[in-house]
């Protein structure tokens, strides 16, 4: 399986988001560069400056921000994406991500 040119990082609401940190380590270590998307809830458990620091990319923290090349998030990101990983996924997510719900 080839390598994937960037991991979009999901950091959802829940005591576990402090692991993200781990994530975004060993995605780097193997030279994959990850650019972090974060709900609000994950803001409760970790700063988006603690992510940045360790991504060396700027925290989007909502979808519809524009990027540096004047794009609403959610194009850029998905004109990127060689992977979308979201970890830690909630209960609320999963359940979200099954039924098809996409608010």
């Amino acid at each position: 399986m080839s390598k994937p040119k960037e991991v979009i990082l999901g950091v959802t609401g829940s005591i576990a988001a402090y692991k993200a940190c781990e994530l975004i380590n060993r995605l780097k270590r193997r030279r994959i560069n990850v650019s972090v998307v974060m709900t609000k809830e994950a803001e409760e458990f970790i700063t988006p400056l603690t992510l940045q620091a360790l991504s060396a990319n700027k925290v989007i923290r909502s979808l519809f921000a524009l990027t540096e090349n004047v794009s609403p998030a959610h194009i850029s990101l998905a004109q990127r994406a060689g992977l979308v990983l979201i970890a830690p996924a909630t209960a609320n997510i999963v359940a979200k991500l099954a039924a098809g719900l996409a608010d």
